[in-house]
Parts: C-alpha cells; structure tokens; sequence
C-alpha cells in the first residue's frame, strides 16, 4: 500500500496570455496531477501556477518559489509532479540543473503523461522526453524567426513598437505607423541636431512637453539616449541579421538623424560641464575678474544656517549671492527698450520679414552645397591615405575638422530649416517682453534657460571688478536703441572654422530676424 506520508507539490504551466485568459489548460494540468497524486499515494503540500511565463528560461516566478519552497527540509517534499516534462523546461540544460537541485533535496520529478522510473533505463528515457521537448521548442523558434524575417525583407517591423509609433496590421499583417507622440519624438530630434544645449536639458525639456512611454510614464534618461540612436526613426530595419528599408513612414530624414549622431558623438566629453551647473549659482563660470579669474561660488556657514555667496580667488572678491544678482539684473536692464522702440521694431521687422526668409532660404542652399563639399573633402582624404600619401595620423586629425565643421553647418540648417513657417508674432511678443524688462524676466527662467540667455546676450561673457560690469560683445537685439540698421555682420557668438572657409555674411535684417526668434525659444523653454 502507497505510503500515506508522501507530500509531492503541484507545477502548472501555460506560456500564452490567451491561455491564462481561458484558463481551461491550467484546469486540466491541476486536475491531471491532482488525480496522479491520488492514485500514487501523495499528499498535495502546496499548488504553484505559472501564468504565462515561457519555459525557454528557469528564471520563473513560481518555478523559483517552488524550488525554494522544495529547499526546506521541513516542509518534507519528496515529488514535483506536473502535466509534462516541458511545463517544468523546454531547455535541456535547465531541465538536468532543476533536476539536479531536486536531486539534491532528495526530490523526484513525476509527469502525468510520460512514464519513467528512478533506474539507468528510465533516466535514459526522461532525457529523450526532455531532449524532445527542447527539439519541439527549438522548431517553433527556427519557425518563429524564419516567419520575423521574411516580415523583415518585406519591410514590416513586427516587434513591440517604439515610442512615437504604434502596432497595426494592415491586411492582416503586422506593422507600425506613427501615433500622437510623433511630434514630440521630431521635435526632440531637431533639438539635438541643433547642438545648442545638452542633452540632459533637452530630454527634460521633452518630458516636461509629455513625452511619456506606453504605460504613461516619463521617458528615462536611458531610453532617451537609445531613441536618438535608433535607425528605426529614418525608416531602417535591423535586426535578426537583416538590414532593410522599411514600408512604414519615417519621422525624420536620415540627414537629421546623421546630424544627431555626429552631436552625440562630439558631446561625450562635455558631461562633466553640464554636471557642475549649480541651481544656486547660475553666473558662475559665466562672469570674470580683469585679471583672468573665473567667478565661482560656495555656501558659507552662519550660526543658525548657511548662506551663498559668489567670489573670485583674489583678496576682497567675495560677494553675497543676493547682491551680485541683483547688480547683475540692473546690468541687464540698462538695455530696457522704450515702448517707442517697441513700435519701431516691430515696424522694421514687419518690413524685412519676407526678405529674411528669401536671405535664410538662399543661406541654406550654399550651407547645404558646402556640407557636400566638406564630404568629398573626407573622402579624397581617406583616399590619399590608401594611397600612402598621408599618415594616419593626419588622416584622423583631418577628418575629426571636417566633421566639427559639418557638425556646425548642419546645426545652422536645422535651426533655420523652418524659419518661414515660424510664427514671427509670438516670437516678437516673447522678445519684447524680454526688453521690456531683462533683469525680471532673467530672475524667473530655469537654470540652462538662464545659461543660455546669458551667452546669447553677451557671447565672450561679462567682467566685473567688483564695481562695474562690462562687456566685449553684446547681442544686437540689446543695442536697438542704437536704431534698426544693422550692418553686415556675421554669425551670433560664432565658431570660428579651422578650415579657413567663411561663410557668406548674414545681411543685417535676416540676422536680426534670426536672432529674435533664437532668444524667443530660449525664453519659451
């Protein structure tokens, strides 16, 4: 007669959530090995039930409680029993380590539906069961991956889709087509080409815009990263081998998308920069003494707390927090501009407007022909150095020019590209509000709004000897009371080339134009 004391747990397991869903399968395993302990003599001790978790992989939820469960000699267990061999593992290897770790404890593994006994032959045949069930899942992966790739070379993007795209089908067949937070993926892309701020600012700019995943959340840094660098977003496919062109529509042009590799790439040994900004210190860095010293900050400590001041490291150069910003503010606003002045510039801009927008539109078509022309440049370079006629060495340091200079050219396409269909009245309101008041309007901006506003102002920085501030170069949006007529003049606080190419000159409208609507983002930010 069995031997009443036995105690055996129960393992069900189905891989599908169609199959949780119905639920009849998990039913019909309990029920077997339910009945199996019965006939064999075993007291149920406890019932574990994965609910769809693959068998490819050991590292299951109630697979693992079980085998800890198993691990406690007081709880007596002396059989593991399930439906079939594969609801315990579809790989062999893991299989023979479950076993093993049962082994161990003293544990069996039984199958309601395949027989075999604890002797040479019947160890043999598990290990043909176990091998069967690894050669049954091993087709339907070999099936599974033939059919991703035939949809591959097809054109069709068959996994989860990613953020700013959505899983459809389309004649019955599976795809991806943009949903609503297309736009919000675009503009995070142009952003970036723009190489103006860093990318940490730019992704909780977005964010704070709504760009979230799927389940609502805010976009993490990680995935942000990973998003500029995915080929799915000019319309490439790779995976499995495969490298195709897809048959879904793109969200941005593989221009922009190379302009954005080549800022990432530049930008990886700015990190440490932007992680010494310090909210409580915006001007540091920023303002210089006469003789060369940087201005920093530090928190000095009071009797009942501790208080932010500003100093150079020279004697007598220290400044309370308050103080300094406040002389700063009233640097800014001695270029307040008048409601006279107001009425003129909105006049001239008004004016000059269809004008810019031709000068940009021709800029850009030489900008543009210029990036070909640096392209070849690199490829006759690469061609020399094949040939032998130049080192390495030289190669590398050529090459790393070039692609600073597309970098920079490209950046000023991206940022012009749309100047014609931006709204110039809200950016005229936004600049007026601004001169109107720049000291208040400073104050109120977030840290790298701030520290943009501030180099777009005064590009070669402000120094300040510790009773006047004074600068060597000044935006000309703050010099309107100097009138509208500017002059030829280059690019705002300009990277000057190393490859002694100068551009053609802005002509003065289109650059004031151009750098009104630059400060307005920065203040829209």
């Amino acid at each position: 007669m069995p031997n009443a004391n036995k105690k055996a747990v129960i393992y069900c397991r189905v891989s599908t959530k169609e199959q949780v869903d119905e639920g009849g399968s998990l039913a019909t395993q309990e029920k077997n090995c339910r009945e199996y302990a019965l006939k064999s003599g075993y007291d149920i001790a406890s019932v574990f039930i994965e609910q769809g978790e693959s068998a490819k992989t050991k590292d299951r939820t109630e697979l693992t409680k079980l085998l800890t469960y198993c691990s406690s000699r007081k709880n007596g267990i002396s059989a593991v029993i399930a439906y079939k061999v594969d609801r315990i593992a579809r790989n062999i290897d893991d299989y023979r380590q479950i076993r093993l770790l049962l082994k161990k404890h003293g544990i069996e593994i039984k199958s309601t539906s395949e027989y075999f006994e604890d002797t040479p032959a019947g160890r043999f045949m598990e290990n043909i069961i176990a091998n069967v069930a690894q050669f049954d899942n091993d087709v339907r992966t070999e099936r599974c991956v033939g059919g991703m790739k035939e949809a591959i070379r097809e054109g069709r993007f068959v996994w989860g889709a990613p953020l700013g795209y959505s899983n459809i089908k389309i004649g019955g067949k599976s795809n991806i087509a943009p949903n609503d937070m297309a736009s919000l993926v675009v503009q995070a892309f142009n952003e970036v080409a723009k190489n103006i701020q860093s990318v940490n600012e730019i992704h909780r700019q977005m964010v704070r815009a709504g760009l979230a995943n799927k389940k609502g959340k805010p976009v993490s840094k990680g995935y942000f990263y990973s998003m500029l660098t995915n080929e799915l977003y000019v319309g490439h496919i790779n995976g499995l081998g495969e490298h195709v062109k897809g048959v879904f529509e793109p969200l941005i042009s593989q221009e922009l998308f190379d302009q954005v590799q080549r800022v990432l790439k530049r930008r990886t040994h700015r990190t440490v920069m932007y992680k010494r900004d310090n909210e409580a210190f915006p001007l540091r860095r920023f303002i210089f003494h006469p003789t060369g010293k940087k201005l920093t900050g530090c928190w000095c400590k009071g009797r009942n707390n501790k208080y932010p001041y500003y100093l150079f490291h020279l004697k007598g150069m220290m400044f309370r927090k308050e103080y300094l910003e406040t002389a700063f503010k009233l640097f800014l606003n001695q270029f307040k501009m008048s409601e006279e002045q107001y009425s003129k510039l909105e006049k001239y801009v008004r004016q000059n407007l269809i004008q810019s927008i031709e000068g940009q539109r021709k800029q850009n078509v030489q900008s543009e022909n210029y990036v070909v022309e640096l392209k070849e440049r690199q490829k006759a370079l690469i061609q020399k150095n094949i040939s032998g006629i130049i080192s390495d060495a030289l190669l590398k340091e050529q090459l790393d020019l070039i692609e600073e200079e597309i970098t920079r050219i490209s950046s000023s396409i991206i940022s012009y590209s749309g100047f014609e269909k931006r709204h110039i009245a809200g950016a005229l309101d936004l600049v007026v509000k601004y001169l109107k008041n720049p000291g208040a309007v400073w104050e109120m901006l977030p840290l790298q709004s701030k520290l943009r506003l501030q180099w777009f102002n005064f590009p070669k920085g402000v120094s300040f000897d510790g009773k006047k501030f004074q600068t060597a170069e000044i935006c000309r949006l703050l010099t309107t009371k100097e009138g509208f007529e500017p002059s030829l003049s280059s690019w705002v606080n300009p990277r000057k080339s190393k490859l002694n190419r100068n551009l053609p000159k802005y002509v003065g409208a289109q650059q004031f134009i151009q750098q009104m609507v630059e400060l307005s983002e920065i203040l829209s930010d």
